[in-house]
């Protein structure tokens, strides 16, 4: 679980990587099946206008005990490199464990390990995740100031590459700014799992900007691991006309 989330957060990127546009003002409140039409086609539009993104990226991972305290601490910072909707390439700057800074050796090694295979995940309101899922309108909110629709989805079948969840639609605009989610099927090990994606407005696009993810394993009573992961997300660039030779390079 731990080595796939890396590419589990740019999946993520797919769903909530929205334009910003000058909204719509409605005299009443639409129904569920035109605002997830409209948010539909908000998400396909950014797909053909985002060809490539560059971003600065933090990410701490920790390992607590039964008791809460803190066993291993990693600190990662990296660049990560995205095309389309099926490359990534991630570029590893710096690396500490427990507080001390490790070798480059030591930092690939690491790094290597924590990417895992490709996630074949299939998204609601994606090309890939169309007719895979069913939405209800949970109800309103107001989010970081914007009042929000609360949309739940979950997956028509239970398998893993699907999800379940809720996402946090803009009124004015039909943007997600928020996404909560978790596997529609997860190991029998998994006690609890938490993932959320947060983004924010930036260069005419919503952007990820935080991801986070809280899971418990538990193994009867000889294995235990609580792992909590904090992801941000800084300083984009977008069509920059990224090489395609990046991504043979990984």
């Amino acid at each position: 679980m731990t080595k796939t989330v890396f590419r589990f957060t740019f999946l993520l990127f797919i769903i909530i990587l929205y334009p910003l546009s000058e909204g719509t003002i409605l005299c009443e409140e639409p129904d569920l099946d035109y605002i997830i039409e409209k948010t539909k086609v908000k998400q396909w539009k950014t797909l053909d206008e985002i060809h490539d993104s560059i971003c600065l990226a933090t990410s701490v991972y920790k390992e607590l005990g039964k008791d809460g305290n803190i066993k291993k601490e990693v600190v990662t910072r990296k660049c990560i490199y995205t095309k389309g909707t099926d490359r990534r390439y991630e570029e590893c700057l710096f690396m500490s464990v427990n507080g001390r800074k490790i070798s480059d050796a030591k930092m690939q090694k690491e790094f290597e390990d924590s990417q895992g295979d490709d996630l074949e995940m299939k998204l609601p309101l994606t090309p890939e995740g169309e007719g895979h899922y069913e939405f209800s309108l949970a109800g309103s909110d107001v989010y970081n100031g914007l009042d929000v629709w609360l949309i739940d989805f979950k997956a028509k079948e239970r398998k893993s590459e699907f999800v379940n969840g809720r996402g946090y639609v803009t009124k004015d605009s039909f943007d997600v700014i928020r996404v909560d989610l978790a596997p529609a099927k997860i190991s029998r090990l998994v006690k609890a799992l938490k993932i959320s994606m947060t983004s924010a407005y930036m260069q005419g696009y919503w952007m990820p900007v935080k991801f986070e993810m809280d899971l418990e394993i538990k193994m009867s009573f000889l294995y235990y691991k609580h792992i909590i992961i904090e992801e941000t997300y800084s300083d984009y660039r977008l069509n920059t006309g990224l090489e395609d030779s990046i991504f043979k390079s990984q």
